[in-house]
């Protein structure tokens, strides 16, 4: 009968009668490690263009491979040897952080202007590891995001994290991609799935069905030939460009989830086993699902006057669905969840906190969600009228603000590998990231709880975007 049915990004074949199923192993064919780091700062505040980003580099095709280990020390080093870190008030912790969108438009379309750099306690916003609040001061024409914040250093992979959690700093260049695209956001929502070709499918299924006898089969040749009949993988993206700071946070994310629920790579918190490992000695048999992330909060609040809002919640859950996949390479979801597909992803989402610390591109993905979630509550509810605040240089389709243009990934290249299971199943690891901010900020309603915190007339200086 052949190998049977693929899914898009790490790929599971299920053995069922075929011959090779006498030694009962899950193939799974993945791409090479891609995380993401930040780099720092160039001209107007742009991100200095790093050739390393998180452990990958792109070549002149744009297919994403792995960087070797001297590249990344590389990389590391310039990053470390750039950073300036924070200054004066910025060194000590605040439980609540304010910035102002007024200053910060004004700071950016300044550096614009002037062609200076942008300051790097704005590139950070100073220190916030999460945006929890939005406030609005009719009184100064300004709207103000708030959450806590720490100074800041270089931590894993070249992310810049809160010295003291560990977690992943909000960056001004994901704000300004989140304000630029809420337009998108809202007709299309932002998603990203990594595919293979309908080619690649049928010539894969085309070599698995010649595979007949295990015992003398080369897996080290297989494997190859495996990779080579699969083909590039490749990136589909919605709502938001593709050279984008945001695109490789929600590539990196979705692909490191993978890597641990197909147990090619160990997942760096403890109790978080790997979907094979969970389905190894069990009776699920060819059963394909997928797992994808999404938007996760408890609640969005505001006050009756809608000066002041709350957003409440982990920020990020992870999903599953069984999938049914045609000859063609077509696939379809059939509107439920394996039990242990649903499992495993019940257990990543509860450890999603913990290893958004150990592995921070979790972090800025719940740090994009929640900026996608602030763009989307203040177009939805006109915040700009309510506090007689222009933000069109910053908000939407005519932003006049440039970001960070990172090298485009169009394809990833796949590796194989084997593991080991009781009986022949379907392995699956499709699906991808889904930021769905426009109905999150639909749900909002209003709450006597919610208070609007004072704040001066004026910051300290014109051009200082934090208080």
């Amino acid at each position: 009968m052949g190998f049977r049915r693929l899914c898009r990004q790490t790929l599971g074949i299920c053995l069922g009668n075929h011959p090779v199923a006498k030694h009962a192993m899950a193939v799974a064919v993945t791409i090479g490690l891609f995380t993401v780091g930040e780099s720092a700062f160039g001209q107007g505040g742009g991100f200095f263009r790093q050739p390393i980003v998180g452990g990958v580099r792109i070549d002149a095709d744009g297919v994403m491979r792995s960087a070797t280990v001297a590249d990344q020390n590389q990389a590391l080093s310039e990053l470390r040897e750039t950073l300036v870190g924070p200054q004066g008030e910025l060194q000590a912790e605040s439980n609540i952080r304010l910035i102002s969108l007024k200053n910060l438009q004004e700071v950016v379309s300044n550096a614009l202007r002037n062609n200076t750099e942008i300051p790097e306690e704005t590139l950070f916003l100073g220190g916030l590891t999460r945006v929890e609040n939005i406030y609005v001061y009719p009184e100064r024409n300004d709207i103000v995001i708030a959450g806590p914040s720490e100074p800041w250093t270089v931590g894993v992979n070249g992310t810049v994290v809160g010295t003291k959690s560990g977690r992943a700093i909000v960056l001004l260049d994901d704000l300004l991609n989140a304000m630029k695209t809420v337009h998108n956001a809202q007709r299309t929502g932002i998603s990203v799935s990594i595919e293979p070709t309908d080619e690649g499918v049928v010539r894969l299924n085309q070599l698995l069905s010649q595979v007949r006898d295990a015992n003398q089969a080369n897996w080290k040749q297989l494997e190859l030939a495996m990779c080579e009949a699969f083909g590039p993988q490749q990136i589909k993206l919605e709502g938001v460009s593709s050279d984008s700071h945001i695109a490789r946070i929600i590539l990196a994310a979705d692909y490191k989830m993978k890597l641990y629920g197909m147990n090619l790579a160990k997942a760096p918190v403890a109790g978080l086993p790997s979907y094979l490992e969970m389905v190894r000695n069990s009776a699920t048999k060819n059963v394909q699902s997928r797992w994808w992330m999404a938007c996760d909060y408890t609640s969005i609040e505001h006050s009756a006057d809608k000066l002041a809002w709350k957003i409440s919640g982990p920020g990020i859950k992870t999903l599953t669905e069984q999938e049914q996949f045609a000859s063609d390479g077509s696939v379809k979801g059939v509107g439920k969840a394996d039990p242990i597909a649903k499992k495993w992803a019940d257990n990543f989402t509860s450890k999603l906190d913990e290893l958004s610390v150990k592995d921070p591109v979790f972090g800025q993905l719940r740090n994009v969600m929640d900026l996608c979630v602030v763009a989307a509550i203040i177009e939805s509810n006109r915040l700009q009228d309510l506090a007689s605040c222009d933000l069109t240089a910053i908000l939407g389709d005519n932003a006049i603000v440039q970001t960070a243009k990172l090298d485009v990934p169009k394809a990833l290249d796949p590796q194989c590998s084997f593991i080991q299971s009781a009986r022949g199943f379907v392995v699956s690891a499709s699906g991808g990231v889904l930021v769905d901010s426009w109905q999150v900020a639909a749900t909002a309603k209003a709450s006597d709880s919610v208070v609007r915190v004072e704040a001066a007339k004026e910051w300290k200086n014109s051009d200082r975007v934090w208080q």
